[in-house]
């Protein structure tokens, strides 16, 4: 019964052995957790407060989303995922839309480039920038953003 306290000693100072992906993985719930949430949840809070709208955030396992309804209809629902880049994960947004009784569903990045910046650059203001992006497609009936 002596080798499990060697075997525990051993996992003790071996705490860098982390796979890269798992310490990508960690930094991107990190992120969720720190960034997208709180700043979905703004949002949800304003549209709740001075709009009128059911806004919920629901955070998943590798997502955080915001559904907005007003009244019976879901107006929108956009969710931070993980994309896989070169570089490791980058956070992007699953949108999809509700226009003239038809679902429409788009993806973007937070940035121009996903390939020359680190998830920390992500900001919670780009969140809600994109955010605004989309929704404004609902509100407004404009086309698809650039």
């Amino acid at each position: 019964m002596s080798d499990w306290r060697s075997e525990l000693n051993g996992m003790m100072g071996a705490r860098a052995c982390v796979t890269r992906a798992e310490q990508e993985n960690a930094a991107f719930e990190h992120f969720l957790d720190t960034v997208a949430k709180p700043a979905l949840e703004e949002v949800a809070e304003e549209l709740v407060r001075n709009h009128g709208r059911d806004a919920q955030v629901r955070r998943a396992p590798a997502s955080v989303s915001l559904q907005v309804r007003y009244g019976d209809e879901e107006e929108i629902t956009f969710r931070v995922l993980k994309h896989y880049v070169q570089s490791g994960i980058l956070p992007h947004a699953d949108v999809r839309l509700n226009r003239a009784a038809h679902y429409l569903k788009y993806e973007s990045m937070f940035k121009p480039d996903p390939q020359t910046y680190p998830i920390s650059d992500v900001t919670g203001e780009e969140i809600i920038r994109c955010f605004l992006k989309y929704y404004g497609m609902v509100m407004c009936g404009g086309n698809r953003p650039e």
